[in-house]
């Protein structure tokens, strides 16, 4: 089994390439599009949700079966026919110096992996056991999801948008990680729980100002 680097990737405008229009295809479809890349489909027939996408403008669909040369000039490429011998004659062209391939039901064949995963705002929860076992990374994704329920979204955005605010602020580099760890108080995430977004976004800011001020 292969052992992987584990990493994020910008995908946001990167043309991307999946091959195949059925269910497996539509699940790998919206994960691109959720990272904004540019995201071309060859397929005969393609799932309603798929022509939907289409019918919104927001990916292009080629009616027909692969052809050579048709992986050229994508930086990523996902291979999702129904029919096994038709995805390994396809992987035989993938560019390995320059092209990502990702080869349904075929670890063996992939250059990258599509983990399980979180999503809450800002935090992503991946998990993947290598393709050893796509059940224990969904049974643990779901475990995961318990834990970290939806209140994450808006704490985490809490967050983003007062470390952003924070490091805009005439403070030196103590004074910054101390607000920093403030932030990652419990006590904090239960007043988010609460609704209390707005208003300990200002006592923050205020109490900050107020130091920054004193500093000076």
């Amino acid at each position: 089994m292969k052992d992987y680097y584990t990493m994020l990737v910008n995908m946001e405008n990167r043309p991307c390439l999946v091959i195949g229009g059925g269910k497996v295809a539509e699940r790998k479809i919206h994960r691109l599009l959720q990272s904004k890349a540019k995201v071309t489909v060859i397929s005969p027939s393609v799932t309603e949700q798929i022509h939907k996408l289409v019918e919104k403008q927001q990916i292009i669909w080629l009616e027909r079966e692969y052809q050579k040369g048709d992986m050229k000039g994508f930086f990523l490429i996902i291979i999702a026919t129904d029919q096994t011998e038709v995805n390994q004659r396809i992987y035989q062209e993938v560019n390995h110096q320059v092209q990502l391939v990702n080869v349904v039901d075929a670890p063996e064949l992939c250059t990258f992996l599509v983990p399980s995963t979180v999503t809450r705002g800002h935090l992503q929860i991946s998990i993947s056991t290598h393709g050893a076992s796509p059940g224990l990374a969904k049974k643990i994704r779901q475990e995961i999801e318990q834990t970290y329920g939806e209140e994450y979204e808006i704490y985490t955005r809490f967050l983003a948008e007062m470390r952003e605010w924070i490091l805009k602020q005439d403070l030196d580099q103590s004074t910054r990680q101390y607000y920093f760890a403030k932030m990652l108080a419990d006590e904090v995430f239960k007043r988010i729980r609460k609704g209390e977004f707005i208003r300990i976004m200002e006592e923050l800011k205020q109490e900050i100002i107020q130091k920054r001020d004193v500093l000076q």
